[in-house]
């Protein structure tokens, strides 16, 4: 009686009722009233399942978890354990648990939940949070369940849309993002059409078009006023911070960060190294590795608190601290994170691991690692988008004195503006021995107010020069 508009008693309730009708002691305790048991079974499974599903407003995840495991024991209808298997998937991917998300699910089709919200719920999921497993899901397995979910998902449905989402998002189809987009705003769903926008984004980013690119990323920003999920909010951010630094706004992405922190400070330990991840990624890319010295101990203390859950930025993090450390003279702090991050171990992510070796090879100028790893980039994987990989790409090229690989390959790179750009024009003054375009590349450093990189190219000037 006294619980209308009494969030805090959610709780208590949720647990006097499971209290009463536990397992072990019901045949007992209510022998001979099993209509009275039932009632009380409904009533701890709804109380449950509503303090949980405040528990996940919260970001209380694992609470979340343990109050819906505990209502699937008290719950005896198969369709209603199917819906609380489904709950329990949709809440461990919010904590990035991949191998948790996926056996929930599972579960939730043995029971019969309705296969077309269960396969859009994989691969959606998986599609956004691609890095939830040690080693990369194959890809035939989510490009099934992408298949069964738009099969079985009913026209005109969310399930639906998020299913053409994953398409776009696991396939960088951009007719399928489009495609999703049009789905979203037929639905009047914001949250849909910013799920929607980010694929196209990425879709325009990976072939050049970087004016859509920045154009869908602009219109997803100005969704967020109306996202009230803060995971997604999140990942909004990612996405445009992440464009920002690729043409060249280095102030903006400085910005973004900001936000992105705190965004994230009330989410799950999983979340937090995504913020603190992207700083990071943010001072190695413009060459700030003081700042990363000193983020470097939160870093690895924030990793540990996350290593329940896979990450590529678990990884990355450290690796780009190491070359933090190797600039900053200290070899042997450098090799006890590589061989941290070694320890930590991600399979199948090397899209977002190579820039991050390539990196610190050259930091230690390590001739072999350098030529082994350059060997082993395929062309199909040097995209517009890929801006971290073709700028360390073009440096390292430049490290091992491929004269003939930087004449053939850089000039395509060069755009009026944006971060591979100049290392484009950098990597051509080095092949060519040409100062006037190191100063160029320099220039086109300092607009971007990126100073580590344009000192180094004035440094390369004046050494071409005085040759």
């Amino acid at each position: 009686r006294r619980d209308e508009g009494r969030d805090d008693l959610t709780p208590l309730l949720a647990h006097h009722y499971a209290q009463a009708v536990r397992p072990q002691d019901a045949d007992i305790a209510w022998a001979g009233r099993e209509a009275e048991l039932a009632r009380l079974q409904t009533a701890a499974v709804a109380w449950s399942r509503r303090a949980a599903e405040q528990a996940v407003g919260r970001y209380e995840i694992d609470e979340a978890i343990a109050l819906l495991r505990r209502a699937v024991e008290l719950e005896p209808r198969k369709e209603e354990q199917a819906e609380l298997w489904y709950e329990i998937g949709h809440a461990s991917a919010l904590k990035y648990d991949g191998e948790g998300f996926v056996a929930a699910m599972e579960r939730s089709l043995d029971l019969g939940a309705p296969e077309g919200q269960v396969y859009a719920e994989l691969a959606y999921q998986t599609s956004q949070r691609q890095g939830m497993w040690k080693r990369r899901l194959d890809r035939a397995l989510v490009n099934e369940w992408i298949d069964r979910a738009l099969r079985s998902a009913r026209e005109g449905t969310p399930p639906k849309v998020r299913a053409m989402v994953a398409k776009a998002s696991w396939q960088n189809d951009l007719e399928a993002g489009l495609e999703a987009l049009r789905l979203a705003d037929s639905l009047e769903d914001d949250g849909l059409r910013s799920a929607a926008l980010h694929p196209v984004q990425v879709a325009f980013e990976a072939r050049g078009d970087l004016d859509e690119a920045w154009r869908h990323a602009q219109l997803r920003a100005e969704l967020l006023p109306s996202i009230t999920d803060p995971d997604h909010v999140a990942d909004t951010l990612m996405g445009l911070i992440d464009l920002q630094l690729n043409i060249g706004r280095i102030a903006q992405a400085r910005a973004g960060v900001v936000t992105l922190e705190d965004t994230v400070a009330g989410l799950t330990p999983h979340h937090r190294v995504h913020g603190l991840g992207t700083r990071v990624r943010l001072h190695a890319a413009i060459g700030e590795w003081e700042a990363v010295r000193a983020l470097t101990p939160q870093a690895e203390e924030w990793i540990e608190l996350n290593l329940a859950t896979p990450c590529p930025f678990n990884v990355g993090s450290m690796l780009l601290a190491a070359s933090a450390m190797t600039y900053g003279s200290d070899r042997a702090e450098a090799d006890r994170l590589v061989a941290k991050a070694e320890s930590i171990g991600m399979v199948g992510y090397e899209e977002f691991m190579t820039p991050r070796w390539l990196l610190l090879a050259i930091a230690q100028r390590n001739q072999a690692v350098l030529r082994r790893t350059v060997d082993s980039i395929t062309a199909d994987s040097l995209t517009a988008g890929a801006w971290d990989l073709v700028a360390v790409w073009l440096d390292a090229l430049s490290e091992l004195g491929d004269r003939d690989r930087i004449e053939a390959e850089a000039p395509k790179w060069i755009r009026p503006d944006g971060y591979a750009a100049a290392f484009a024009v950098k990597a051509l003054g080095v092949a060519r021995r040409d100062p006037g375009l190191l100063k160029e590349a320099a220039k086109r450093f300092e607009s971007m107010g990126i100073t580590w990189h344009a000192a180094r190219a004035r440094e390369a000037s004046a050494h071409v020069g005085a040759g």
